[in-house]
């Protein structure tokens, strides 16, 4: 009695079977490469801002939410992280001659203690501007609570950086905040935001 090796299902594939696979393959390959590239797409959109008052243009990530009410010109936030939503806040401020960068910094921090728990100065540094002019920073941190009251308790501690840029005797000040666990991630949008500022 012979044993008859049984065929593997490839092997019983007609030419147009093989033809017909191969193919399907390619179309969910160039179909999962199209989707990645709309994600991305979508998640790199930008909206052009400008406020003629005070004389600011700046691109800012579209999916991001604006407001335009507060002690500042105007501040964009990412409402997709579940903790504290980074923001970048853009902030106007007339210096004079005797008025220096340090000055304006410890007035933030005067107002910051009294409303921002645990609030410290990191320290102060210089910042360069793509237009290889510098600007002064000033990083800091602070303890933001969830204001939902089903996670009440759940706190995060948030990394911040200040950079002030005087031109013209005006002073603008762009603040960013940040969950200090992903700072590191997240600072590379303030450099985008920087480099398309103008005012």
């Amino acid at each position: 009695m012979a044993f008859e090796v049984p065929r593997s299902p490839v092997a019983q594939l007609t030419q147009r079977q093989r033809l017909s696979l191969s193919l399907s393959y390619l179309v969910i390959a160039v179909g999962l490469l199209a989707g990645i590239n709309q994600r991305d797409s979508a998640l790199n959109l930008a909206s052009v801002y400008a406020n003629d008052e005070a004389g600011i243009t700046a691109v800012h990530p579209a999916r991001w939410l604006l407001e335009e009410t507060g002690d500042f010109v105007f501040r964009v936030r990412d409402m997709s992280y579940r903790g504290f939503n980074t923001q970048i806040e853009v902030s106007t401020v007339a210096v004079g001659a005797d008025n220096s960068a340090r000055n304006v910094f410890d007035q933030l921090s005067l107002a910051r203690a009294q409303s921002l728990i645990d609030y410290h100065v990191l320290g102060y540094d210089e910042y360069v501007l793509p237009d290889e002019s510098s600007a002064s920073s000033m990083a800091y941190s602070f303890v933001a609570r969830d204001a939902s009251p089903f996670l009440q308790g759940i706190s995060s501690v948030v990394s911040g950086l200040d950079i002030l840029i005087v031109r013209r005797g005006q002073a603008v000040i762009v603040s960013f905040r940040s969950d200090s666990r992903i700072y590191e991630r997240e600072v590379s949008t303030l450099r985008w935001f920087i480099e398309n500022l103008e005012f």
